[in-house]
């Protein structure tokens, strides 16, 4: 099935997916260990990509939940360096 195919309001897999969600899992507890695991056993070129598209999404859901735009979130995010929390 390829995005043109899939209905509308179904979820479509994003590539590399499960391996940056369980490097972000890894990272959330603080172990070092498993993460070097999990990128050391994946060759997948899609990880990056995912890994920016959840941040990329974490962003946009914080801004809604605040109220205020995502660009201002943006250039909070550049000017401090840190992520909001």
């Amino acid at each position: 099935m390829t995005v043109i195919d899939t209905p509308p309001g179904a979820a479509v897999p994003i590539p590399g997916f499960d391996t940056a969600i369980t490097m972000a899992e890894a990272a959330a507890c603080d172990n070092p260990t498993w993460w070097n695991d999990v990128r050391n056993r994946t060759h997948d070129a899609d990880v990056g990509y995912a890994s920016s598209v959840l941040l990329a999404e974490f962003i946009r859901h914080h801004a809604h939940v605040h109220g205020v735009p995502v660009s201002d979130i943006w250039a909070r995010i550049r000017a401090t360096g840190e992520l909001p929390i």
